[in-house]
């Protein structure tokens, strides 16, 4: 009776091992596939922010880099995926857009085309998004992302000015500027402990919080120009998070 008990816990303690063990393997791969995007979007960002000021000669060497950095996650994850994109009928599909985005960026780069060339790679920051998001993965790049799409909405305003006497338009802006905070204070709380610990990351966010909540105030007093600075100004702050950590 007594070894049957043995043999039974040392089965069971065997099966739980083995669990564990396969658990920590595919928290591993999902880490060093994190670890390989991130080797792209790196570059990638900084040849985007140079294609925005114009500068396709040096956004080609950052392209570069992104490229390489994307045909490595394909040749290790292109067929073998971690376990969370195994089952991810759209990964393939993934990989084809990417792939065709960055190179018809890289031609229109090499030709000196920075707004054609920004245009073609926009969508692969948003493929990448979508593949984590119906897969369960999230990265401190997705709450970044929609952090920049709440400012899309919000940056409406700075090149028509709101009419705050409309009382519809201020429940919009208000929403909108409600929404953008609510997001930074998101990532914040999502943000690694180490990542937390980062002076620039707290300078910044903090920054970005002071200036978000600055929004609401011009808003009531209905003074579309003061909200319009504070914007150019979150503006400022919303492009270092999405070059830092997007």
């Amino acid at each position: 009776m007594c070894h049957k008990r043995v043999r039974s816990f040392s089965a069971f303690f065997g099966f739980v091992l083995v669990l564990f063990s396969s658990l920590v393997s595919n928290a591993d791969e999902v880490s060093s596939f994190h670890d390989a995007i991130e080797r792209v979007n790196q570059p990638y960002k900084s040849a985007l922010f140079y294609l925005r000021t114009g500068n396709a000669g040096v956004a080609g060497l950052e392209l570069s880099s992104a490229g390489t950095a994307w045909k490595s996650v394909v040749e290790q994850f292109g067929k073998t995926p971690p376990k969370p994109l195994a089952d991810d009928a759209s990964w393939p599909q993934t990989i084809q857009k990417v792939s065709k985005a960055f190179e018809n960026g890289v031609k229109l780069a090499a030709e000196g085309q920075s707004k054609p060339a920004r245009a073609a790679l926009l969508p692969i920051r948003e493929h990448l998004h979508r593949m984590r998001q119906r897969n369960g993965l999230r990265v401190m790049a997705d709450c970044v992302y929609d952090l920049n799409a709440y400012m899309d909405v919000l940056f409406y305003w700075r090149r028509n000015p709101a009419d705050f006497t409309d009382a519809g338009i201020q429940r919009k802006a208000k929403a909108a500027s409600h929404s953008y905070i609510n997001q930074l204070k998101l990532c914040r709380s999502e943000a690694s402990e180490e990542l937390e610990a980062n002076p620039d990351f707290k300078s910044v966010m903090d920054g970005a919080a002071k200036s978000a909540a600055s929004l609401l105030k011009p808003i009531q007093a209905k003074r579309s120009d003061t909200f319009i600075n504070v914007l150019r100004e979150l503006k400022s702050f919303d492009v270092i998070i999405f070059v830092r950590w997007g």
